[in-house]
């Protein structure tokens, strides 16, 4: 199974935390529609699903054991939660956090 993730932070190329994709291929990358809140959480940002902004990432392409790993560093689902946006290169999972916070 291979699934496409959209991130926009910490993941992103040349990140700190970019090494959890350095073996997914990376698809190109992407601007959101304009439905989402970004915040800073220190060292790290998040995004919710209550907003007006766009968010502009990069798309890849995991698998399996490539997704499980994501899961567990964002937390998911204790913190963040997926869901699947339009991207310009097809449908791909997002990490979101709830919009209470």
């Amino acid at each position: 199974m291979r699934s496409q993730v959209f991130v926009y932070g910490t993941l992103k190329r040349g990140q700190r935390n970019h090494r959890y994709l350095d073996q997914a291929e990376f698809v190109g990358t992407h601007l959101t529609d304009e439905c989402f809140s970004m915040y800073e959480f220190g060292d790290y940002p998040a995004v919710t699903q209550n907003g007006s902004n766009a968010v502009s990432g990069e798309i890849f392409r995991v698998n399996r054991q490539q997704f499980q790993l994501l899961d567990e560093l964002e937390r998911y689902p204790r913190f963040y939660q997926r869901i699947k946006i339009q991207t310009c290169h097809g449908l791909a999972w997002m990490y979101v956090v709830k919009s209470e916070l």
